[in-house]
């Protein structure tokens, strides 16, 4: 009983054991050696030490390995490991080796660590089975470079209808991927630049959502919004319309493609160049123009229909690149029209719809124009709320025809009466289209000549209607010595009645603008000479009559300025040819101009023009009548039967 006693108590186990060794060497005596180093009986146990010289370990990231706690005991005892502390959990230790391991290797990048600041706590602890020694111990992870991502700036710029203010920014792989779950984000500022920080060099899209122009306050394209590809670290880049476009088209053959499509000097830098920057530029001023009509007709052709994975931009992407003719107005109301016809399989208004969706939207885009005094942003405000809402109405049912009517043939009325337009008066931008240029020349100081016609001779009236500019363009030097003036007399050789630039004459360039202060009725007349013009006139009225102009003696193609009344392309303003005033055969289509009222023109069924930007070579149409009625009698007369 003594025995199992002494044993339950671990201080009398070596005196046991000690007894027994003795006894079995059968020696009473001492002398005997030993290599057992324990001390004898009645002596204490010596504790383990951890011996590491330091308590702060550097690891490098990406390796799982950490350090080895070394110790040792005096006493000779096997010694185990264990550790414990604030991110213990995250690593493992050899119970007998002390070897100490991270169990997934650490990233720099992203540390674990309770902190995460990269510096992992744990508490090594080595045990003899009696007596332990704790040590504190700090693993600080350090960055492998060779793993490390690129940061990279990307320096740009939104444009739309000028600068877009406080539009997200982000970065993103697919350009239907949202900003708002994008990885890298940004905001742009006042005047539309932005720094978009991206670490490595991702493959993928530059995208802006949101945002407003501080001009006019209006809100840009928010689910869609506008995009770059390939953005570059290079160089500072536009995030515009026009970028967005392209998105399809990425390739630098593509971009002049575009650009020679869309009338834009091949100069200028899609991705590259800011057009508002400086708009008395004319290749950015067509380039601000463009990106004007491009936002306004997004959002008409959103607005109108929902498309399925494919931006209005790119439909009208698509129907640029493939236009042909030379034709480049983006406003032109053949463009609009073909485009809408084959919108969607799903889309597919009424023919009357069709008409009135194509003329109200090319008659708005082709009234836009750029200017320091941001006219064109308020343009877009009106393009973006009530244009798209007046189109809105044509697709239900409900829209006005009085209203459409008055958008198609008078914009610039409609605007200033029937929406919150704010951009101030409004120019007529298609000033070409109302200008009718005549030649000027002489027979000595017998008369004056008009497109070679002798109006000393021959009655020669001119009519025009308020908004007209009539040009007399001398194809010599003959207003040197033969003064071309307008007056409300005929002949006035004292020039009581002359008129000026209150009236609207400018003598100097030999231009009259037709306003509500312009004389019903005006006589042109040498300053030097007598009866150069006796039986000519100007005569203002308030719309062109078939009865008041001559067309017998005209057989040729004309080139007709003016907007089509009726028919599929109602409302294509512009220069339409060829047309002719008699039919020529049975594969002509009769054509009605909103200038010229009960004149009935005609064109060739396979002619695709209805309202060109620019002339042809063909005869020009004027409003003029000239009759034969020549006699030497009527020189100096005054009145017109």
């Amino acid at each position: 009983m003594g025995i199992i006693k002494i044993m339950a108590d671990k201080n009398y186990t070596f005196i046991l054991i000690t007894f027994f060794v003795i006894t079995s060497c059968g020696g009473g005596g001492g002398g005997g050696s030993s290599s057992n180093t324990n001390p004898g009986y009645g002596s204490t146990n010596y504790s383990p030490e951890i011996t590491n010289t330091s308590a702060s370990i550097s690891v490098q990231e990406n390796q799982t390995s950490a350090f080895t706690v070394t110790a040792s005991d005096a006493d000779g005892d096997s010694l185990s490991f264990s550790i414990s502390g604030t991110d213990s959990s995250l690593f493992s230790i050899g119970e007998t080796s002390g070897i100490v391991a991270f169990i997934t290797a650490p990233d720099y990048e992203a540390p674990s660590d309770e902190n995460s600041d990269n510096v992992y706590s744990i508490i090594a602890t080595v045990s003899d089975g009696t007596a332990t020694d704790n040590m504190m111990f700090n693993i600080n992870v350090t960055n492998d470079t060779s793993d490390d991502t690129s940061s990279e700036n990307y320096d740009g710029k939104i444009v739309a209808s000028g600068p877009i203010q406080a539009a997200s920014v982000c970065f993103v792989e697919s350009i239907s991927d949202v900003c708002s779950e994008a990885q890298f984000n940004t905001t742009s500022a006042q005047d539309g630049t932005f720094q978009l920080v991206v670490d490595g060099n991702p493959s993928g899209f530059i995208k802006t959502e949101g945002g407003f122009d501080p001009n006019t306050n209006w809100q840009i394209l928010s689910d869609e919004g506008l995009a770059i590809g390939q953005p570059t670290i290079d160089l500072d880049f536009i995030v515009s319309p026009l970028s967005t476009m392209m998105l399809a088209y990425d390739n630098n053959t593509e971009y002049e493609v575009f650009k020679s499509k869309l009338g834009i000097n091949s100069d200028f830098m899609i991705r590259f160049d800011d057009p508002f920057e400086n708009l008395n530029i004319e290749s950015n001023n067509k380039v601000a123009v463009v990106y004007a009509q491009m936002i306004v007709l997004g959002e008409v052709l959103k607005e109108i229909h929902t498309y399925e994975n494919k931006q209005p931009f790119w439909i009208a992407a698509d129907n640029v690149y493939n236009r042909s003719g030379d034709e480049t107005s983006l406003a032109d109301t053949t463009f609009i029209k073909d485009m809408l016809a084959n919108l969607d399989a799903d889309f597919n208004p009424t023919s009357d719809q069709l008409v009135d969706l194509s003329a109200g939207i090319s008659s708005f885009l082709q009234k836009i124009y750029a200017d320091t005094s941001n006219t064109h942003s308020s343009f877009v405000a009106v393009g973006v709320k009530e244009l798209e809402d007046l189109m809105e109405s044509v697709i239900d049912g409900t829209a006005d025809a009085t209203e459409i009517d008055k958008l198609i043939f008078n914009t610039n009325s409609w605007i200033a009466e029937n929406t919150s337009w704010d951009g101030g008066s409004i120019v007529d931008n298609e000033e070409h289209l109302r200008t009718t240029t005549y030649s000027l020349s002489n027979e000595g100081s017998s008369n004056y000549l008009v497109d070679q016609i002798n109006p000393k001779t021959t009655d020669f009236v001119i009519y025009v209607k308020e908004g007209d500019i009539i040009k007399f363009d001398p194809t010599n030097s003959v207003t040197s010595n033969h003064p071309f003036l307008l007056s409300t007399e005929v002949d006035d050789r004292d020039n009581s009645s002359e008129i000026g630039s209150n009236e609207g004459w400018d003598k100097n360039t030999l231009t009259l603008t037709v306003t509500e202060n312009t004389p019903d009725e005006l006589y042109p007349y040498c300053d030097f000479h007598a009866g150069m013009y006796t039986r000519g006139k100007i005569v203002k009225v308030s719309a062109y009559d078939v009865n008041n102009i001559d067309v017998t003696n005209i057989s040729g193609a004309l080139n007709v300025k003016g907007t089509v009344a009726t028919g599929p392309f109602k409302g294509a303003s512009g220069f339409t040819y060829k047309v002719y005033l008699n039919q020529q055969n049975d594969s002509d289509h009769e054509h009605t101009f909103y200038e010229y009222p009960n004149l009935t023109f005609y064109m060739p069924n396979d002619q695709g023009y209805h309202g060109a930007e620019n002339p042809s070579a063909d005869e020009l149409f004027k409003p003029k009548s000239h009759y034969a009625n020549q006699s030497s009698s009527s020189e100096g007369r005054d009145d017109y039967d």
